[in-house]
């Protein structure tokens, strides 16, 4: 075979790929990106911040609790945006504002300004354009390959703590945490419009998803039936609000743990720039954990491996109370990262249980309600630290958080059709 018929052999095969595959490439590229410089890598700014601002740990909190906070809040119009929208208009857009943002927060030294710059241009584009935004354009070309679609997605928000945190580190020791910042941004701006040119709109009719299945007769649905929700339709089950009350609490959690997890090694006796490894290693571990169980969620209910995450970080939690070594710390980020991966099945399974056309309100929705754990939990972790010298008060709520959430997961079941849309 010449080079030529190579060459064209190729490009048949490239473009016989089913289009949302090229969506899951360009979210999840969106997501390293995201997850790398405008999410986990936050925690590297925290202790610098502090120190350059001469802030309080409860005040340098507040910089990334209302962040977050404001994520949870603009949660339900972020949803309905990007279903009416489509979702490459928001990552254009949150590209070039998230990227101003951190150049410009780069030069700011008084605390006020820098919050709202922080929040207004930062921490809104990054919840706009990425995060749920992402993974509702994925959702919406899968169904029966949903879990796989979600996975990979999922796993690119930790691949990208993976990739950048550590980098950001060694940054933010060697030039400073400014010129770290600034660059950040030059590089969220580039990659951002580059990779928002591969994020399509989903495909209005079911069918032109199945194409993707070699054997669609083996879905779990019939053919010609599809499960779609309403958001008012899902408010009437019980399973929407175990999964919404479950899902506010770990992430609560989370946040708390997220904000402070480079203070919370230091405070175990860690350097900066070797946490930051630790937090690198970390999400190393998260992106096989969330791959194979999200394949794992195609076969098998989502309960019981999502229960498995919650006691495993509770666990890690624990231990991180009750020892007093750096050598903690090494066990805690395999636990934390097995969590990691499980948490990509809550997505999956609302996609699973309410459907794909209204996807982005039902999680928007859902986000609202975190606001308040989301803003709380870090600020908590914070005060307790200012008043106490320790993370464990902070800690111990966490743990009880993660349990309670396994709890409620544990009693959902798939919820009764509502409406049926014959193809």
């Amino acid at each position: 075979m010449n080079e030529k018929n190579i060459l064209r052999t190729i490009g048949s095969k490239i473009n016989n790929i089913y289009s949302g595959w090229w969506v899951v490439l360009g979210a999840t590229s969106l997501a390293i990106l995201s997850g790398g410089l405008l999410n986990h890598g936050a925690a590297v700014f925290f202790n610098p911040i502090k120190r350059d601002l001469s802030l309080s740990s409860a005040n340098t909190s507040l910089i990334f609790t209302l962040s977050r906070a404001q994520g949870s809040i603009g949660a339900v119009l972020y949803g309905w945006m990007v279903d009416k929208l489509g979702a490459k208009p928001l990552v254009v857009v949150s590209s070039v504002v998230a990227a101003l943002g951190l150049i410009i927060a780069s030069k700011i030294g008084v605390f006020v300004p820098f919050l709202l710059v922080y929040i207004v241009l930062i921490a809104i584009p990054a919840n706009l354009g990425f995060g749920q935004t992402l993974i509702t354009a994925a959702n919406g070309w899968f169904v029966k390959r949903k879990s796989t679609a979600l996975a990979i997605v999922l796993s690119g928000f930790t691949a990208g703590g993976a990739i950048f945190v550590y980098p950001l580190g060694l940054g933010v020791e060697n030039i400073g945490w400014r010129p770290t910042m600034l660059y950040s941004g030059v590089v969220v701006g580039i990659l951002g419009l580059m990779f928002s040119t591969l994020i399509r709109n989903s495909p209005v009719e079911i069918p032109l998803i199945e194409r993707d299945f070699k054997n669609p007769d083996q879905n779990t649905q019939s053919n010609d039936l599809i499960t779609d929700f309403s958001l008012r339709q899902a408010f009437k089950t019980k399973v929407f609000w175990f999964i919404l009350f479950a899902s506010t609490l770990r992430i609560s959690a989370e946040s708390g743990m997220s904000v402070h997890i480079i203070p919370i090694m230091v405070w175990k006796g860690s350097e900066e720039s070797f946490a930051a490894g630790l937090v690198s290693l970390l999400y190393v571990f998260a992106v096989p954990f969330r791959l194979c169980l999200g394949l794992a969620g195609q076969h098998i209910r989502f309960q019981p491996l999502i229960i498995s995450g919650l006691l495993s970080v509770a666990v890690g939690f624990l231990l991180l109370m009750l020892t007093d070594s750096v050598a903690t710390l090494f066990p805690f980020i395999i636990l934390f990262a097995f969590y990691e991966g499980s948490v990509v099945l809550q997505w999956s399974a609302i996609g699973d249980y309410f459907g794909r056309s209204h996807y982005g309100a039902i999680t928007g929705f859902m986000r609202f309600f975190d606001t308040i754990g989301t803003f709380l939990a870090p600020w908590f972790a914070g005060w307790v630290y200012d008043q106490t010298a320790s993370y464990s008060i902070a800690l111990m709520t966490f743990t009880v958080c993660m349990l309670l959430s396994a709890c409620l997961f544990a009693i959902c079941r798939k919820p009764l059709i509502p409406l049926v849309k014959r193809l």
